[in-house]
């Protein structure tokens, strides 16, 4: 009997302490996330590209502009609305072409994965896209 009760404190501990390292781990929503890298290389230093995403909706900076529009997303798939609109502030060419790949690389999405508080996002062929850290409020 009393080992019974000891397996049954050991288990419940167990679940427990996964659920708790599962609350530590980003979300796709509720999350602010951070431009790391995009088509394999370092944003502009001077940019600050974010990505927010609420339960059917984006938003955040571009380096000059702020955007949104919708997706959805099951799983690991995702894929993002034709709908996404943004400020038209002047930006200088060097941002402009960033911020033209960075909607180019939304709509080639087709996949996503959350590793240790990074964001990829990846094409159809599974190929890495951007990459985003989870950043603080």
């Amino acid at each position: 009997m009393m080992k019974k009760q000891i397996t049954t404190i050991l288990i419940l501990f167990t679940v427990l302490a996964l659920l708790s390292a599962c609350s530590t781990q980003a979300n796709l929503v509720d999350t602010n996330w951070q431009l790391t890298s995009l088509a394999g290389k370092s944003p502009l230093a001077e940019t600050n590209v974010t990505l927010n995403f609420s339960k059917d909706a984006i938003g955040g900076n571009d380096g000059c502009n702020t955007y949104g529009g919708s997706y959805t997303s099951t799983k690991d798939t995702i894929t993002f609305g034709n709908d996404i609109f943004s400020t038209m502030m002047y930006c200088t060419d060097e941002i402009a072409v960033q911020y033209s790949t960075y909607y180019d690389t939304l709509n080639r999405a087709a996949t996503y994965k959350i590793t240790d508080g990074t964001l990829s996002l990846f094409d159809a062929n599974g190929i890495v896209l951007a990459e985003f850290d989870a950043s603080q409020n």
